[in-house]
């Protein structure tokens, strides 16, 4: 007897090549990339809104660093949103996915990806990519020699577009993340020295007290760089 729903699920697992995509660097991933570091973006600003002490006290009090901090985090979300809405409003040529498996951008953006319609959901394609490699370039064969040029050159518009967006929230992102650690790390230096200071107030600053003694002990090996206001 033959299994109907079984079949259908073989059908669709070999179908998988026909619409194939790069993991990493796909029109869908793409646009859902960008809501993400917008996000992140405005999650900054609301952090900076909350506590505006937070990034000038890890920037040792610079103003002119602080703004500039803010405005390129503003910039770049201003930017994300730009290219959100260009997605959505300007020609994105219908087989950019293909365009970007064609051309094995598989090798450095994460491997690639088949559709399968029986799942509703894309699957990794390791044993034979050539064969969606193939498949992907059956459908830029289809286009004629302008049409082939005119969508490469704005495939690659976008890509450029994405990647430098995306360079420049690493970097801003690795800088924040520097920034609040060393700020979290001095606000709780600063938290110890004063249980420190309360416990040894309480055995009133006695020399050989142990509050008092763990005090003295502490501002000992504090850096130099600590007692400059």
């Amino acid at each position: 007897m033959i299994d109907a729903d079984r079949t259908k699920r073989e059908k669709a697992k070999k179908l998988r090549y026909k619409k194939p995509i790069v993991k990493e660097l796909n029109l869908m991933t793409i646009q859902m990339e960008l809501s993400d570091i917008q996000e992140a973006c405005e999650d900054v600003h609301w952090y900076f809104d909350s506590d505006d002490d937070t990034l000038l006290n890890a920037l040792d009090g610079n103003q002119d660093e602080e703004y500039e901090f803010k405005m390129m985090f503003a910039d770049l979300c201003t930017e994300c949103d730009r290219l959100i809405i260009d997605l959505q409003e300007e020609w994105v040529p219908k087989c950019f996915d293909h365009f970007f498996v064609s051309i094995e951008a598989g090798e450095d953006f994460g491997g690639l990806l088949g559709y399968d319609s029986y799942e509703q959901d894309y699957f990794g394609l390791s044993c034979s990519d050539v064969w969606a490699e193939d498949e992907s370039k059956k459908a830029l064969k289809r286009l004629t020699k302008d049409e082939l040029i005119a969508s490469a050159r704005q495939c690659f518009r976008v890509y450029q577009s994405f990647i430098a967006l995306r360079y420049r929230y690493d970097c801003l992102k690795a800088a924040m993340d520097i920034l609040r650690d060393e700020n979290t790390a001095y606000l709780q230096m600063v938290k110890e020295i004063e249980e420190l200071y309360e416990q040894a107030d309480k055995e009133k600053f006695y020399e050989y007290g142990d509050a008092t003694m763990k005090l003295d002990s502490f501002f000992e090996c504090l850096p130099q760089e600590a007692w400059i206001y």
